[in-house]
């Protein structure tokens, strides 16, 4: 299955507002982070019970306004799980624009972190099972989930260079770890 240019994930501020509109419990990096580890870990996802582990409480009937918003995290599982099962595995991480003040994109990054290890932990994925480079992998997300933003960060070219190899390695380690759990999980 190749992603085709429709199936984008949905924008970063959009899937924000969405998640506010339902009153969630997360912010938009970190629900999809935890999308992203559910599907890492070889889970069968079902729409419903991961839209319903976001909110606070449930949506009452002929609520509009949350109707749309379920349709917008609608989008975001569907493309993220079509990412995933596509044959080149090939998947982006919902964070915000590079437009975007560069502590933002910081922070994102970190939730990002967080909520895919959290994701992990409820798959009960015994990582030290691993191979070492799953286990550094791992390792590299626990400290980027605690990036900071430091003041002397200017979000200057040296520092944008930093962020972009981040989220570049973020991407492998999921693919990595992926490969040695999610598939075993799917293959077996």
């Amino acid at each position: 299955m190749q992603i085709t240019e429709k199936q984008v994930l949905p924008d970063y501020q959009e899937v924000t507002a969405a998640l506010r509109k339902i009153n969630a419990l997360s912010e938009a990096s970190e629900a999809h982070a935890l999308l992203c580890a559910l599907f890492t870990g070889g889970a069968e996802v079902r729409i419903e019970a991961w839209m319903d582990s976001l909110m606070a409480e449930p949506i009452e009937a002929g609520d509009v306004v949350a109707q749309g918003a379920l349709k917008v995290l609608a989008e975001m599982y569907q493309v993220t799980k079509a990412q995933f099962l596509a044959q080149d595995m090939h998947f982006d991480l919902l964070l915000p624009d590079d437009e975007e003040k560069f502590y933002m994109r910081i922070d994102a990054l970190a939730m990002w972190c967080q909520g895919f290890l959290s994701g992990l932990g409820l798959m009960e994925i015994d990582y030290t099972k691993g191979s070492v480079e799953v286990q550094e992998a791992i390792a590299d997300l626990i400290d980027m989930s605690r990036l900071q933003y430091d003041d002397e960060v200017t979000g200057q070219e040296d520092e944008e260079r930093a962020y972009m190899e981040l989220v570049e390695y973020t991407k492998v380690a999921v693919l990595l770890i992926h490969s040695e759990f999610g598939l075993k999980r799917l293959y077996s």
